[in-house]
């Protein structure tokens, strides 16, 4: 039987959180037209230490960490373990190594003694990057592929997992960045990606309804009950005030009031409700990790 507790859903926010931060960063570098490195260096520099500290969660949660370093011995494509482990690692190493190549990239700019790196700087970002959805969508499609009413048998649960992560990895470069006061990114650009979460915020919302009208069908024995354990037994208050207050309609209501401005009330606005999304982000974890083992 499954026996998860709090390092896991811990584990589950603080990657998901890391992939969602470079996954937003890059899309907002991209679609700039390369305007935005710095925003993606932040998101290198977050994304890292919430990976390295949710791995070692992880293995504190194996309780023979030795095990940990069996599943780096070899990749099995086929064991879930060994695969999760492989995506963290490849994730968090190439992050690294961008951060590496950006500081060597600047060293060369200065000095000029060898050729730019931007190519494989470019190259290396696709690769994080397609990783950092397979970060964010991972544990959802693990849990799907379970026979537990709560988990099984759809997508919404991976999509609901990869909305979350995106959602609280622009909270967390909002946070970080405003805070942190990174003169090289404006703050315009974080007011942009404020905006940017209440779209997400929204989708989430909407496929969090879709995960409740799936259980609520009845699909398969136990689906019903386990809805009801979310809305209305032992997971109601996390569910009701944590979820859909503090993840969802709280930042709602603050992102589309700041929407467009950026004066001292809206920046306010903007970090209560990038520290809500979080907060939102791990009860959201904890009540789908928890409530699959009642």
């Amino acid at each position: 039987m499954i026996n998860w507790g709090a390092p896991i859903y811990i584990y589950l926010w603080l990657a998901g959180m890391g992939g969602g931060a470079y996954f937003s960063a890059f899309l907002a570098d991209r679609f700039s037209g390369g305007q935005h490195k710095a925003l993606l260096r932040l998101s290198t520099y977050i994304a890292i230490p919430l990976v390295m500290i949710g791995t070692l969660l992880l293995i504190f949660d194996l309780g023979r960490p030795i095990r940990f370093w069996h599943l780096l011995a070899r990749f099995i494509p086929l064991s879930p373990m060994s695969l999760g482990v492989w995506i963290l690692l490849v994730f968090a190493g190439g992050s690294v190594i961008l951060v590496l190549l950006g500081w060597a990239e600047r060293l060369a700019a200065l000095k000029q003694p060898i050729r730019s790196l931007s190519w494989l700087v470019s190259f290396l970002s696709w690769i994080v990057f397609i990783f950092s959805v397979l970060v964010m969508a991972y544990t959802g499609v693990l849990l799907s592929a379970s026979n537990n009413p709560l988990w099984a048998g759809t997508i919404i649960l991976p999509s609901l997992f990869v909305a979350s992560a995106t959602s609280t990895g622009l909270a967390v470069l909002v946070f970080v960045g405003k805070l942190g006061r990174f003169k090289e990114i404006p703050g315009r650009i974080l007011a942009r990606l404020s905006e940017a979460d209440a779209l997400v915020v929204i989708v989430e919302l909407i496929v969090l309804i879709g995960f409740a009208l799936w259980l609520g069908s009845g699909f398969m024995a136990g689906a019903t009950e386990a809805l009801k354990t979310l809305t209305m037994g032992i997971l109601a208050a996390p569910f009701w005030i944590g979820v859909v207050l503090l993840a969802l309609l709280i930042p709602l209501m603050l992102e589309l009031w700041s929407w467009g401005r950026e004066t001292k009330g809206a920046w306010q606005a903007m970090l209560t409700s990038s520290v809500c999304v979080l907060i939102g982000g791990l009860v959201l974890r904890a009540v789908i990790v928890v409530g699959g083992q009642l």
